[in-house]
């Protein structure tokens, strides 16, 4: 065994000067452990899956498809490709094109392979055309996809989902972490068991739910239903769409709407706020269940556990 040993100078310097000047190993990009291309047709599929890293899926102009491939372990690079391909002797990885479809997959082999850790994290980080199908899994890490339009399923059980510049139908599931939709137009199911959901910027049917977090929604346009187990609800809708559904469990909710339309109201909450206007039935401390405007578009609040706000614009 080696004995380390400092002097007292040394001891020092490091106790008053930072290390801040040393690079950190685990924070320098590298070069890909493998890079791969191909070239599809129109509206075609990616099929992405990795059992313990980050998947990241970027569209831009052109039918190619480049996949690269990162491998680290316990967060920091390795010294060389010797010692990439004896970590990755217990891994299946295949990278291939199979008609109109990419394929990238690492996944443990052997039948203990879900139980097995060795603390290799391969993450995938893949260009494609705009016009896409994906389906991206991984179990350990987090998904972005941005600029791309077709129909994505994206799914990860310990990791955020960060989805930007999105036209067309999404299934985005997380078991570990927030959400991030941005400039999104299409139908959007998202869905978490332990972080927030931030829309901003967003047409169409959004349906989001949480287990464990808070619900932000800026500027959406169209039906909405968003519901938390565990924390508030904020909705700026800039226009409405077939219906209004917003429900916690632990917290408030605040929704601001466009004014001068058709509304059925059915808010309840520990206390209710809004200004009715041309409005017939019921309105509590505790609820205001009835029709502003003629009624039209049912607009549901509802908490167990805070205020309702509904306010005009």
């Amino acid at each position: 065994m080696k004995t380390i040993t400092f002097s007292v100078l040394t001891l020092f310097a490091y106790a008053f000067f930072p290390v801040y000047f040393t690079p950190n190993p685990a924070t320098e990009e590298k070069p890909p452990y493998i890079t791969k291309e191909f070239t599809l047709t129109e509206n075609g599929d990616l099929n992405v899956k990795t059992s313990g890293g980050s998947i990241t899926v970027l569209g831009q102009s052109g039918n190619n498809v480049k996949v690269q491939m990162f491998v680290k372990k316990s967060g920091r690079w390795f010294d060389n490709d010797e010692e990439i391909k004896e970590a990755l002797e217990n891994y299946d990885i295949s990278i291939k094109k199979e008609g109109n479809t990419v394929i990238a997959k690492a996944e443990r082999s052997g039948s203990d392979s879900w139980f097995s850790s060795n603390n290799v994290s391969i993450s995938f980080k893949v260009y494609v055309p705009t016009k896409i199908n994906t389906d991206l899994k991984t179990s350990g890490g987090s998904i972005t996809l941005s600029k791309v339009i077709g129909n994505q399923n994206v799914e990860t059980s310990g990791g955020s989902l960060t989805l930007h510049s999105i036209r067309g139908n999404m299934e985005a599931h997380t078991s570990g972490g927030r959400i991030d939709v941005k400039n999104y137009k299409g139908n959007l199911n998202a869905h978490t068991s332990g972080g927030s959901i931030d829309v901003f910027e967003a047409k169409g049917v959004v349906k989001v739910n949480t287990s464990g977090g808070s619900i932000n929604l800026n500027e959406v346009y169209g039906s909405i239903n968003a519901s938390t187990s565990g924390g508030s609800i904020d909705a700026n809708i800039k226009e409405l769409g077939k219906f209004v559904e917003l429900h916690t469990s632990g917290g408030s909710i605040t929704a601001t709407v466009p004014a001068g339309i058709g509304l059925d109201l059915d808010l309840h909450g520990n206390s209710v706020n809004t200004k009715l206007v041309n409005f017939n039935g019921e309105s509590k401390k505790d609820k205001v269940v009835g029709k502003v405007n003629g009624g039209g578009i049912p607009v549901k609040l509802s908490t167990s556990g805070g205020s309702v706000n509904l306010k005009y614009m």
